[in-house]
């Protein structure tokens, strides 16, 4: 009995303080679940870069793989806003760091989306333009390009997530 007692009033003290706090720290708790209005973005495409010749494509192309991540959010008016995306371009042999991207999806499926990256030498420019239908996106040749260094034909995915609740929120909130 006495074992018992002293267990007891080892662990009274702190289980009176977790209760005496939890009431404390409720009001400065988020339990409202996440805007359904803001998300996070990933693109994944494929595809061939054109070095540019006097401003046309060339015949000629590299390899070319484009990998992004950002937000995203709910227009008025419909239309999806993308920004702080980030990620990579690589052509061929030649990998570009891609930051301070912001793009639109309007509606109907057309997609921009403007971004700077550099080489070792100087900043560049990153346009792409293009279309989505469902998951599918397509960056079109003539519309995207990597300042004058290239055009870029790119198809590939874009996914949206919305990002999840914490555990404690969801069980404090549930019946």
């Amino acid at each position: 009995m006495e074992a018992m007692t002293a267990q007891i009033r080892q662990f009274g003290l702190p289980l009176v303080l977790l209760t005496a706090s939890v009431p404390a720290l409720y009001p400065s708790m988020s339990l409202k679940k996440p805007q359904q209005d803001s998300a996070v973005v990933s693109i994944r495409a494929d595809g061939q870069a054109f070095p540019k010749a006097k401003n046309k494509p060339s015949s000629a192309f590299s390899s070319t793989s484009l990998t992004l991540y950002g937000s995203v959010q709910m227009k008025r008016r419909g239309g999806l806003k993308l920004d702080d995306l980030a990620g990579s371009l690589q052509i061929g042999l030649s990998n570009y760091l891609i930051t301070s991207g912001t793009g639109d999806v309007k509606q109907k499926g057309k997609i921009k989306i403007n971004a700077e990256t550099s080489d070792a030498k100087k900043k560049l420019q990153l346009t792409l333009r293009g279309n989505t239908q469902g998951d599918t996106v397509a960056f079109t040749r003539k519309d995207s390009k990597l300042s004058s260094l290239y055009f870029l034909s790119l198809k590939g995915e874009a996914n949206v997530a919305i990002p999840a609740t914490s555990m404690i929120a969801d069980f404090m909130t549930s019946p």
